[in-house]
């Protein structure tokens, strides 16, 4: 009877209310008439806590050989008696957000995190890099995808979101609050070009083991304000419409992943010295937004390249007060057509950068199916998930407050330059500056980067003001096997340590980091 009771768990999922076949609409399903009654006496509204448990979720747990006791709808998890192997078998789940021993030491595996704890559980699939380089895995995990947050995406139109699987989400939940065409005025957006339909994909996309945006919970507003065909001024001010649109309707944030350099009338284009955020109308009401209290995240361009008009960044990219997203590649370094500062009045640009070369994007050609884009383009909507789920923490910012703490988080801060700016921004630094308190527990304490990795070490560091600290860690590949094994030590002098990895294949692979506070995993990705 003791060796039964030293297998009993609990276990913890990762959602309760996507993909539950029971429904609040719909309580008679899962709760008794007096049950229902007793709420409706004491004014008390039902929520996600008295859902039953995702009954998938039972089956799948069931499956590993695991006995399942109980669920436990109020907690989103449910008590099993296991043995070692079964263990280690439901740890693996990807729903599986956490395990803890009720009677016994858990068996060591990877350890998976407990609700809220910052680790991933996502089944990000191939957009894993660039969800994990601005810590949008955490994000996520914390509980922040967008939720309550209205983006409007300005571009040259939006095929087939309609239609596509990445998108089904924004349907089912009334998500998109409303589309507008401002170049053909027909009041369609899904039949125009493709690149605002990859765009959105890398904000609000949700397609499990492929894609999963940044700020997939939030609500949107679709505005065509180019015109793919062509290239004149009128599009600026078009754009300019769009933001005052998007103003009007009450948007929290707006993505731009637009740029003007260039037009089809030469005597139009614009230099170097008309980037001084006042030029074209287009900046002028982008430096506006933060004081109606809008973040505008706009992309840098992609004329790094070109020599002709000067590797500069484009507009509105030039605004004041804006996000201007340059774009790097996977291993962090930034690439070679991102489009570069300063402006001609001494500010640095571009402001932040996230992942634009190879990028992950649904392939709105189809209905299904992801592709691979490059461009400042898609860095612009990679960031503005982090800023939606950033705003969504901390509601009672302002959005200047918003873009300074953001670029504040970056890894470039101590030494923001032209060509990344203030760096890579991390939710975990931001939300720390913001003035969060949580009672600090693995990973939030420690930051492991870069992720992924290129080179021959890990890097694990502390964030300022942690205690010092002895450590352990286990290097394992995804399927349990120990890597390597050893102690991280830190002190006030020495807030980072390496991990050596020179010697370590390819692959995914999960850092186990254990001290007195407890006990994180985190994946990491060598390249």
């Amino acid at each position: 009877m003791a060796q039964a009771q030293n297998k009993k768990y609990v276990v913890f999922f990762d959602k309760k209310v996507q993909g539950n076949s029971f429904s609040l609409n719909n309580p008679q399903a899962f709760l008794s008439p007096r049950s229902i009654q007793r709420r409706q006496n004491q004014g008390l509204p039902l929520d996600s806590s008295d859902l039953p448990v995702i009954p998938a979720y039972m089956s799948q747990l069931g499956s590993t050989g695991a006995q399942v006791l109980y669920q436990l709808r109020w907690l989103n998890g449910a008590i099993i008696d296991c043995n070692d192997v079964q263990y280690q078998a439901v740890m693996n789940l990807p729903f599986v957000e956490g395990v803890n021993p009720l009677n016994a030491k858990a068996p060591d595996s990877p350890v998976r995190k407990k609700p809220n704890s910052g680790t991933q559980s996502l089944d990000y699939g191939q957009s894993l890099q660039q969800n994990m380089q601005l810590e949008l895995d955490s994000m996520h995990s914390w509980g922040y995808h967008g939720e309550g947050k209205l983006i409007a995406v300005m571009d040259a139109g939006f095929k087939n979101v309609n239609n596509h699987q990445a998108f089904s989400h924004l349907f089912q939940g009334q998500k998109i609050k409303g589309v507008r065409d401002l170049v053909a005025r027909d009041g369609e957006v899904y039949q125009d070009h493709w690149h605002g339909g990859a765009v959105l994909s890398n904000i609000a996309g949700y397609l499990p083991g492929s894609l999963i945006g940044g700020a997939y919970g939030a609500d949107y507003y679709l505005i065509r304000s180019e015109d793919a065909g062509s290239e004149n001024e009128i599009e600026c001010a078009y754009w300019v419409v769009g933001l005052e649109l998007a103003d009007s309707i009450g948007a929290d944030l707006v993505n731009s992943s637009l740029g003007y350099t260039t037009f089809d009338t030469p005597s139009l284009d614009y230099t170097y010295n008309s980037l001084n955020g006042q030029t074209s109308i287009a900046s002028r009401a982008a430096g506006m937004a933060a004081s109606k209290g809008m973040v505008v995240v706009n992309s840098a361009g992609n004329e790094g390249n070109n020599s002709s008009w000067g590797g500069w960044i484009s507009v509105p990219a030039d605004a004041p007060n804006i996000l201007a997203a340059g774009a790097i590649d996977g291993s962090g370094t930034v690439v070679g057509f991102s489009g570069k500062g300063p402006t001609p009045d001494g500010r640095t640009k571009p402001d932040l950068v996230a992942m634009g070369s190879g990028a992950v994007t649904a392939d709105v050609f189809g209905n299904t199916g992801i592709t691979f884009n490059s461009g400042t383009s898609f860095s612009a909507p990679i960031l503005s998930g982090l800023v939606a789920g950033f705003w969504q923490a901390h509601p009672q910012l302002p959005a200047l407050q918003v873009i300074n703490l953001l670029k504040n988080s970056g890894s470039n801060r101590d030494s923001p330059n032209s060509v990344l700016g203030w760096g890579i921004p991390g939710f975990i630094r931001a939300h720390i500056l913001a003035g969060a308190k949580p009672n600090l527990s693995f990973p939030f304490e420690i930051r492991v980067f870069p992720n992924p990795v290129k080179g021959s070490d890990v890097k694990v560091s502390l964030f300022p003001g942690q205690t010092s600290e002895i450590l352990e860690y286990q290097l394992m590949d995804i399927k349990g096997k120990l890597i390597s094994k050893g102690e991280l030590t830190f002190s006030d002098l020495k807030s980072e340590v390496q991990i050596p990895v020179r010697d370590v294949k390819p692959g995914t692979y999960l850092l186990n980091i254990s001290g007195r506070k407890g006990k994180a995993s985190k994946k990491i990705i060598l390249n």
